[in-house]
């Protein structure tokens, strides 16, 4: 059974006993009586009352709280429940609204529970119980609006959630007494822009899942490897009856019976480009598979992208840069307005070996016209065996060796001798500034134990394609130069011409920000940008799985040792 659901059993004689014929309202509990049970289970950290088999997550919350209850109870008086009780259980059914799921705060059965409570047929001991219930459930439900319910670095994020401090005991206090669970919970919730419009996406998924999921796209005939535009296919009814409900194709669109053409073809270019598909309306087998990812899937995608958002640490209001490595994309937030000012490709780290790392830094400095200095590793599995083959792949490639890593180290030659050493690692190797230069004309950093950053790159024509997971881990920019002038926005002194004549200098020119500026680097496979439109991509480095995996196991959740 889930480690969290609630199974009210304790004392079951007693309720028994009621049953048979006790007065309709208990009388006050014996103080011992409530005493005993609600010490033994903090204490302990056993829950005997509930299939939750251990609340030693909460415990050291609960304890000072129910100690400061001259009753020993929190959510009632006596016999009578205080005015929240009704709201707050109605709050915890209701926590699916926030991606959750309302099971793992035991929702069901404290329903039912409360139902018999207000019925009057509930000893001391059991209301005790059910005091205890509402508070872990409620203590829970906090932290997981906040926080998450995952701690970010058994996932490997380079995300610190132990940052994010919630004073559980006074939001416990302010649900009980101020303006109720839920106005405590939306105090709680990320105040990052995208959360928002995923929570309003997520209502709008599950509205379209309860109205029925239309009919799947069937598979291409057999021998056809697509559907071209003008095609006749029998599958253009279940199509457009797709397309019409993701609202890609408006409710009013004629479909001419099984001819694939007019806004039937536009609205697949639409879908497309929502699902990081290339974008030419010619219908494929991936077109098809991510048309019928049914919409409970689709919801169930929103959840585990709000769940990451809980991960982030409290941002500045000030603006800040997003990488969203799934959907190979960069945009710069104003937190205040919600406005992205920027919008661009990104191409990220290969799936299979080189992916980029997750975490948040502060961009402090840019360095246009730089050199490269390739890491250890493509240096002496690729580039070294390459030079040591051909004697003027040095020159083709602009590589030269040098003694350290300043810009002014003098070139040494690219001897047999010094190919040598740089695989012993007593010389360097890096490639001179250029168009050539695998960072391009310029390169953004915020210093990370990773030695990840973001640059242009001479490869411009990887831009054009739908899927960008082609580096070696950093992150390169479809216009550095755009992105430089809105990095350096407040050093006036860097107006866009000096940008473009550093760029085509000589030399390397580093430029320090007077601002620092947060970068977060981020893993999500649904995006929903300023406008309302929601984009969906495919898991290309498994963190929804690993995530799916770590929810799974229910309470306690996987947590950082």
């Amino acid at each position: 059974m889930h480690a969290s659901r609630l199974l009210l059993v304790a004392l079951a004689a007693v309720s028994v006993a009621v049953a048979a014929g006790q007065a309709r309202v208990a009388p006050p509990p014996a103080q011992d009586d409530v005493a005993l049970t609600i010490d033994r289970v903090l204490t302990s950290g056993e829950h005997p009352g509930l299939t939750w088999s251990a609340i030693s997550d909460v415990t050291a919350v609960l304890k000072p709280l129910y100690d400061s209850e001259p009753d020993r109870l929190v959510w009632f008086d006596g016999a009578s429940p205080a005015p929240a009780v009704d709201a707050t259980v109605a709050t915890i059914a209701a926590a699916g609204e926030y991606g959750l799921d309302p099971s793992d705060y035991d929702a069901g059965a404290l329903i039912e529970r409360w139902a018999a409570v207000k019925a009057g047929k509930a000893t001391g001991p059991e209301r005790a119980m059910f005091d205890l219930a509402i508070s872990v459930a409620t203590a829970r439900l906090l932290r997981a609006v906040h926080v998450g319910r995952v701690d970010p670095a058994t996932m490997n994020w380079g995300y610190n959630v132990s940052e994010k401090k919630v004073d559980v005991l006074a939001a416990l206090r302010e649900a009980r007494q101020g303006g109720g669970l839920r106005k405590t919970l939306d105090s709680l919730e990320p105040t990052v822009s995208h959360y928002g419009r995923a929570r309003r996406a997520l209502a709008a998924y599950r509205a379209l899942a309860r109205a029925g999921e239309p009919d799947p796209v069937p598979d291409l005939p057999k021998g056809k490897s697509k559907i071209d535009p003008g095609a006749t296919w029998a599958g253009v009814p279940q199509l457009a009856a797709r397309l019409k409900v993701f609202g890609d194709l408006p409710a009013g669109s004629p479909v001419a019976g099984t001819t694939y053409t007019g806004a039937l073809v536009a609205a697949v270019k639409s879908f497309q480009g929502r699902h990081v598909l290339e974008p030419d309306g010619v219908i494929g087998a991936g077109t098809i598979k991510a048309l019928d990812v049914t919409l409970a899937q689709r919801a169930h995608q929103i959840e585990l992208a709000m769940e990451r958002m809980r991960w982030l640490p409290e941002l500045s209001r000030r603006p800040n840069v997003f990488v969203n490595v799934p959907i190979f994309r960069m945009w710069a937030t104003d937190p205040v307005t919600g406005d992205e000012p920027l919008r661009m490709n990104v191409v990220v780290g290969q799936a299979l070996n080189h992916k980029t790392p997750i975490f948040v830094e502060e961009m402090e400095y840019v360095i246009f016209r730089p050199y490269w200095v390739p890491p250890y590793g493509i240096t002496v599995k690729e580039l070294v065996p390459k030079a040591e083959k051909d004697p003027a792949y040095m020159d083709r490639e602009a590589l030269e060796i040098v003694a350290t890593g300043d810009d002014n180290a003098e070139v040494l030659p690219a001897t047999p001798e010094n190919l040598a050493a740089v695989v012993s690692g007593k010389l360097h190797l890096r490639q001179r500034p250029g168009p050539s230069n695998s960072l391009g004309l310029a390169k953004f950093i915020f210093p990370n134990a990773d030695n990840v950053y973001m640059h242009g790159t001479p490869a411009t024509q990887l831009f054009s394609r739908a899927r960008r997971d082609f580096s070696h881990g950093c992150i390169r920019v479809e216009d550095p130069a755009r992105f430089a002038e809105w990095v350096l926005r407040e050093n006036p002194e860097w107006p866009r011409a000096k940008i473009d004549a550093a760029m085509q200098g000589a030399r390397p020119t580093r430029v320090n920000l007077k601002e620092h500026l947060t970068v977060v680097i981020f893993y999500d496979t649904v995006h929903i940008n300023s406008e309302g439109v929601v984009f969906f991509a495919d898991d290309i480095y498994g963190h929804d799985r690993a995530l799916d995996a770590a929810l799974a196991q229910g309470y306690p959740y996987p947590t950082r040792k």
